[in-house]
């Protein structure tokens, strides 16, 4: 059954993850500056939440994991960047289902 209201629920949550990571990343281009624990809470965030986020996170993490208060900011940056491709993929995916 195909819910209208789901499926607009559906679209909306992840163009809002989309835009909070997105102003993270121009934030930090923007200033060089890095809100690494708002950045750390929306990764992991995603990583418990979705499905393919957790799948391709699962594959990275088994072949190199650092503790987040390890890393670098552009590594934060980079994970963000992808969990944006996975969501963009995802909401295109939701939109040709309408």
């Amino acid at each position: 059954m195909n819910d209208p209201i789901k499926k607009a629920y559906d679209i909306a949550s992840i163009r809002k993850d989309i835009q909070e990571r997105q102003q993270i990343i121009n934030d930090y281009m923007n200033t060089r500056y890095l809100d690494r624990e708002k950045a750390i809470s929306k990764i992991q965030e995603l990583r418990i939440t979705n499905e393919n986020v957790a799948a391709v996170t699962a594959v990275k993490l088994a072949q190199y994991s650092v503790p987040f208060s390890q890393v670098p900011d552009e590594n934060i940056v980079a994970e963000l960047k992808m969990q944006i491709d996975i969501l963009s993929a995802e909401l295109t995916k939701e939109l040709s289902e309408q």
